[in-house]
């Protein structure tokens, strides 16, 4: 069994990966066909789709991991799996825009 760090570490780095590579496959054909250039900010939406379908997979549960963490008894439930998944698709500027409000000073 993994610990909670562990699949943490692991969610962290799915993130990374979903943000990255839908940047690689999409965002490229985007930026090299003008007439897609409009649709841009469906991006999002599809990086999104990765990350919870990615999340209900692996049934990826924050609040089940913080549960764990301060010993509560919080199930894997399909809401916390599905806003797992929202962060997920976040991608890691999540962690960036983390890190540059609270522990950059301006």
């Amino acid at each position: 069994m993994l610990s909670v760090l562990s699949i943490l570490a692991v969610i962290f780095l799915l993130a990374f990966l979903t943000e990255s590579l839908v940047e690689y496959l999409f965002g490229a054909i985007v930026e090299h066909v003008p007439a897609l250039d409009p649709y841009r900010w469906l991006l999002m939406y599809v990086a999104a789709g990765v990350g919870v379908t990615g999340s209900f997979i692996y049934q990826f549960d924050l609040l089940h991991l913080l549960g764990d963490y301060v010993s509560a008894e919080i199930p894997v439930h399909w809401f916390g799996v599905l806003l797992t998944g929202l962060s997920i698709g976040r991608g890691s500027n999540y962690l960036h825009d983390l890190v540059k409000k609270y522990f950059v000073k301006p």
